[in-house]
């Protein structure tokens, strides 16, 4: 991810990325190149980023300090008491950062802004109430006008000492682990879900409406978002969820946390997730029978209308 806004001239105008790769032995290769084009002058949403935990770093104990900053152009400006900026680890809302907090290099990078004097902000997240691995993380800020972005997504790693007698959250975010389910055949030897649609909710905005899904005569619902967006589904009496690759039945997205309770799942994917994932969710009826309900997610790149 790239914070634009660094980018000569406040990331405004025409800019070409060279991405070189680099080996142990240092032997180099031009991967490509794009050219891409900034506009940041008319930019309406919040910006930011968080600054820990690092990209692919690593949050351990009760209390580890999440630390962020978020601006948003003038003459809007966001709640110094922080209740619009928002938490999420594998795509749920977790709390509100402590904000208007001052940072001498973003109050010199971006003078004049509302909350130039005080843009950052900290959270303090307990990972011991996650499985040990791979999670992510990312902010949203809403500014004084409505505007809402996200902010900052990465992915992280938690890591705790393995306490005897807990697995911490295991069941909950790795319910697809549960037994009798092992391969794609037998998924695919359950009957087909029709007896309520599956709903979405896409975006940030906490009292959007939920849409139904209509599914297709292949039984499958098709839902599209942009990357880095957010996608909550929800869904009727959930045993299980799974990602089907080729032929393989693999767990749910990296960073995707599918409550069995509410029978919602909720994903923000990270960077770097484009094209099509083809889930599939296994519902138990009230006489203990499985059936499944199948929904493809296509995830396509984040689109700026160009000013002329």
């Amino acid at each position: 991810m790239m914070l634009t806004n660094f980018l000569p001239n406040g990331g405004n105008g025409t800019f070409i990325i060279k991405a070189i790769a680099t080996d142990v032995v240092g032997k180099q290769t031009t991967l490509g190149t794009k050219t891409i084009y900034c506009d940041n002058a008319h930019a309406v949403k919040p910006f930011g980023a968080i600054d820990t935990p690092t990209q692919g770093g690593t949050a351990t104990g009760s209390s580890f300090v999440n630390w962020g900053w978020a601006l948003t152009p003038q003459p809007r400006y966001i709640p110094t008491d922080g209740s619009t900026l928002n938490v999420y680890v594998d795509a749920v809302p977790i709390g509100h950062p402590s904000y208007n907090l001052y940072r001498a290099d973003i109050a010199t990078l971006f003078p004049g802004y509302a909350n130039s004097n005080g843009a950052s902000g900290y959270f303090h997240l307990d990972t011991t109430g996650y499985a040990n691995g791979v999670h992510t993380i990312s902010w949203t800020a809403r500014d004084s006008a409505g505007n809402i972005d996200g902010i900052g997504s990465r992915f992280f790693t938690i890591s705790n000492p393995r306490k005897s007698g807990s697995m911490m959250q295991e069941a909950k975010v790795t319910a697809n682990k549960r037994p009798s389910i092992h391969n794609v055949s037998q998924i695919t030897a359950l009957p087909d879900s029709y007896t309520e649609p599956v709903r979405v909710k896409k975006g940030f905005k906490a009292d959007a409406e939920p849409m139904s899904l209509v599914p297709d005569a292949g039984g499958i619902s098709r839902v599209e978002i942009s990357e880095l967006g957010r996608i909550e589904l929800y869904l009727s009496n959930p045993w299980s969820g799974y990602m089907i690759v080729g032929n393989r039945l693999t767990q749910l997205p990296v960073g995707s946390t599918l409550d069995l309770k509410k029978g919602i799942f909720s994903w923000i994917p990270g960077p770097g997730f484009l094209g099509k994932y083809n889930l599939v969710f296994v519902e138990k009826g009230p006489d203990g029978s499985l059936s499944k309900k199948k929904v493809t997610v296509t995830i396509v790149p984040q689109t700026v209308p160009r000013r002329k």
